[in-house]
């Protein structure tokens, strides 16, 4: 009989992804531990000294890495809503991930709009016009701040909200999560628009929302999959 109940979350269940999420904030933030030298190694990868492996330019790449999958994330919001609104059944589940998809991409684009940490392909080290600079490292004015966390693998890996939601099948969910967040989020760097660790953060930032998402609606929630089972 598939499990009537979500996987068990309070607030002990926000230690792990809180850990997960400083652990990587700390170890690539700060110099001297490693994450940069990971990073910079990583990242040469899809840098052969002049150009990226995807170029910007690559109509194929756009196409099934970027413009894709975020028409789909919007398109499936646009049916989220339409559930909510409609299907009594999947209502509670339906207004979780949705907020899942809002909550996860709108806490990306304001932390990376004051974390000041510029794209690979800012760097000298790839081409660009500005150092290497770690997140608590101190900025000159004028540095850029749009990398950290990273904004279009943030779409990805809101659906691992599924997880919460999928009854038997939550490890699908969970699977379809990490799956296309990484598919969004390494294209990007293989462009150079990111770096391994911008992709990372994003994750265990992504799990640190649902996991509270699910903790605050975790009531509505058990209550609509016990009565659907």
């Amino acid at each position: 009989m598939a499990d009537s109940r979500i996987p068990h979350v309070d607030l002990r269940s926000l230690r792990a992804p809180v850990l997960a999420f400083a652990a990587i904030v700390v170890f690539f933030g700060l110099p001297g531990l490693g994450g940069e030298a990971i990073d910079l190694w990583f990242q040469s990868f899809f840098w052969n000294g002049k150009d990226w492996l995807i170029p910007h330019e690559n109509a194929l790449g756009q196409a099934i890495a970027y413009d894709g999958p975020k028409a789909l994330i919007i398109i499936w919001a646009v049916l989220l809503i339409g559930a909510a609104q409609f299907a009594k059944r999947v209502r509670a589940r339906a207004l979780y991930l949705l907020a899942c998809l809002a909550v996860v991409a709108v806490v990306c684009t304001q932390l990376r709009a004051v974390t000041g940490m510029a794209t690979p392909l800012e760097l000298k080290a790839f081409g660009g016009s500005y150092d290497h600079l770690l997140l608590f490292q101190a900025k000159p004015m004028g540095y850029p701040s749009h990398a950290f966390p990273a904004g279009h693998a943030s779409g990805g890996f809101a659906l691992l909200g599924l997880y919460w939601i999928l009854k038997a099948r939550r490890w699908r969910g969970l699977a379809l999560g990490l799956g296309v967040g990484c598919w969004m989020g390494f294209y990007q760097v293989a462009r150079g628009e990111h770096f391994l660790s911008h992709t990372l953060a994003t994750a265990a930032l992504a799990w640190l929302l649902c996991v509270g998402l699910a903790w605050l609606l975790r009531k509505p929630l058990e209550r609509e999959i016990s009565s659907t089972s």
